[in-house]
């Protein structure tokens, strides 16, 4: 005799919804109250985020998080999220307060992503792609401007998703009249504190904010001072303080090449390579014509002592000149200055081309293309005395 759905054990029921994906189980919330709840549970939502990471880095179903422009960036531009084998879903985030044309996505950290504008006093705010769900953050006590970073992740101790901000240095060079209060945003308590430590800031340390990544639930960033070589920065949420890590020697030997942190294979990398300085008054730049390699260092640390290994070089490649990061089963992702995306196995070397922008001939392609590997989630960003649906 077949067994009855409602018979089930709760954890057997928790084994069978735990493989389905994040908008069936939205569905499947309204069956009954005890599916609700099931599905509402912390418990629950972490195994089902494991599970789905565990799957895409075995099976390369992660999705992706672009941000991307229609007409050649004559129609505006939109943030999409891209289910794997799924049609692609544009998320609207007019109400938000941003401009999708100098949007920064921090993140994900267990499917939740920051969005702000790098620049003057943007919004800054959470969002859950997987569910639609956002929180427009309240303001930091004092003013925002060009010369502060930002940082997101998440402390498993206290279940807090947190935004550092702290002062930053204009090229690496001492600045007169910058403010080095670092301050920290609480998502269990919906504000922000002004914490008493030291900041890159105060060490000479310029952070470098398209450098940035975030691992375990802390950040990372490529810091430089001025003639005097970099480091890795890290903000340890869990402890509230920075620290200085040492970067690949060869980070010393060529100043000027691009030095980009990412995660691959849940360990922290680098990726070094040549820079491109496009002339503005030529179209295409003569730099995008340039073969490129890329070099693929992945950092060891075992107690205080951090070293680093080159795992890869990868190319030369035509057209692709920027690195935009690793999926979870380690293909790597570049960016062209066509609106191209090449996604790269690092294995078996095959490679395929996908386009991201729509583009108009005559016209260059749109800047600041981003696109994050992405895990789906039923993280609920929604603060306490919302009402249950999306917002």
């Amino acid at each position: 005799m077949q067994m009855a759905i409602g018979n089930l054990s709760e954890d057997l029921l928790m084994e069978i919804l735990c493989r389905l994906p994040v908008k069936t189980l939205l569905q499947l919330k309204s069956v009954c109250q005890n599916w609700y709840a099931l599905i509402q549970n912390p418990n629950f939502i972490y195994l089902h985020h494991y599970r789905t990471a565990s799957i895409a880095a075995d099976e390369n179903t992660d999705s992706l998080l672009v941000k991307r422009f229609l007409d050649g960036g004559l129609g505006g531009g939109v943030l999409s999220f891209v289910p794997n084998e799924a049609p692609v879903e544009d998320i609207d985030i007019s109400s938000t307060g941003l401009d999708i044309k100098h949007l920064q996505i921090l993140g994900p950290c267990n499917g939740v992503v920051c969005l702000t504008r790098y620049g003057l006093n943007s919004p800054l705010v959470l969002c859950n792609p997987s569910v639609k769900e956002f929180r427009v953050l309240p303001q930091p006590s004092y003013k925002n401007d060009r010369r502060s970073n930002l940082g997101f992740g998440y402390d498993p101790f206290t279940d807090d998703y947190k935004v550092v901000r702290f002062a930053k240095m204009g090229m690496g060079i001492p600045t007169r009249g910058i403010d080095g209060k670092i301050e920290i945003y609480y998502s269990s308590t919906d504000s922000w504190r002004v914490v008493d430590t030291e900041s890159p800031f105060q060490s000479g340390f310029h952070c470098c904010h398209d450098s940035y990544t975030s691992w375990n639930g802390d950040c990372f960033w490529y810091a430089y001072r001025y003639h005097n070589g970099g480091a890795v920065i890290m903000f340890s949420m869990t402890d509230e303080v920075f620290e200085e890590m040492p970067v690949p020697e060869v980070c010393f030997l060529d100043e000027y090449s691009e030095k980009k942190l990412f995660v691959l294979n849940n360990c922290l990398a680098m990726v070094i390579y040549p820079n491109s300085w496009s002339n503005p008054f030529l179209w295409p730049p003569e730099e995008f014509l340039i073969e490129k390699s890329f070099d693929i260092w992945v950092m060891n640390k075992e107690d205080v002592e951090v070293s680093w290994t080159k795992k890869f070089t990868v190319g030369p490649f035509e057209r692709f000149d920027w690195a935009l990061g690793f999926r979870q089963n380690g293909e790597f992702l570049l960016e062209s200055g066509y609106g191209q995306v090449m996604s790269y196995n690092l294995n078996s070397q095959e490679r395929k081309e996908y386009e991201v922008h729509d583009q108009v001939h005559g016209h260059p392609p749109p800047p600041n293309l981003q696109v994050l590997p992405y895990i789906e989630s039923l993280v609920s960003i929604k603060r306490y005395n919302e009402h249950d649906g999306h917002i």
